[in-house]
């Protein structure tokens, strides 16, 4: 038996809920040991007064490991069944309707792909760099800056995507995506 829905109440498939909840918790774990690592190592840019944890760059390590397993399956459904949630070839001429529901919904699509982008950017800098570099003070290799970047960019695609999404479904939107269609 397949469930209609009302357009007024969102559904989001069990496989992307699975998917996008299990890579948006394990990004966000990333996130917050990536900045306790940051806290502990480095600190140039501003500190916040976390305790001293050498061993958080291998907490955030397997953040990002778990990360790194579940993504491509997020991938392969967002690619695939999910391509309607995605930048289209038409988002371009979308974006030009400033305003209009229509332009809210591509901008939707367009963070919905800023944060896979930002994500993978995410994963392969952290995967480039030697777990060594921080404890032993490297600070000046360019992947770490890579990473550092990508945590920027990650931090800021995922309040566009949480904003936005915000804007476009309201709280049924959000809360579908936690806990799915209670009716």
């Amino acid at each position: 038996m397949i469930k209609k829905t009302s357009p007024s109440r969102p559904y989001q498939p069990f496989l992307l809920r699975v998917f996008h909840g299990l890579t948006g918790m394990l990004t966000i774990a990333a996130i917050l040991t990536a900045y306790w690592t940051y806290d502990t190592y480095d600190g140039r840019w501003g500190r916040i007064p976390l305790p001293v944890y050498k061993d958080i760059e291998g907490i955030h390590g397997t953040f990002g490991l778990w990360t790194l397993l579940v993504f491509p399956a997020f991938v392969l459904y967002a690619f695939h069944r999910g391509q309607k949630r995605l930048i289209q070839s038409d988002s371009l001429s979308k974006l030009a309707q400033v305003g209009k529901p229509i332009w809210w919904y591509t901008l939707n699509r367009v963070t919905n792909t800023l944060a896979m982008v930002a994500l993978t950017f995410a994963l392969f800098s952290g995967k480039m760099m030697d777990e060594t570099w921080l404890p032993k003070g490297a600070l000046h290799h360019g992947w770490y800056y890579a990473h550092l970047i990508s945590w920027i960019v990650m931090v800021g695609a995922i309040a566009l995507h949480l904003l936005i999404n915000a804007k476009v479904g309201g709280s049924p939107l959000l809360l579908s995506m936690l806990i799915g269609d209670l009716s």
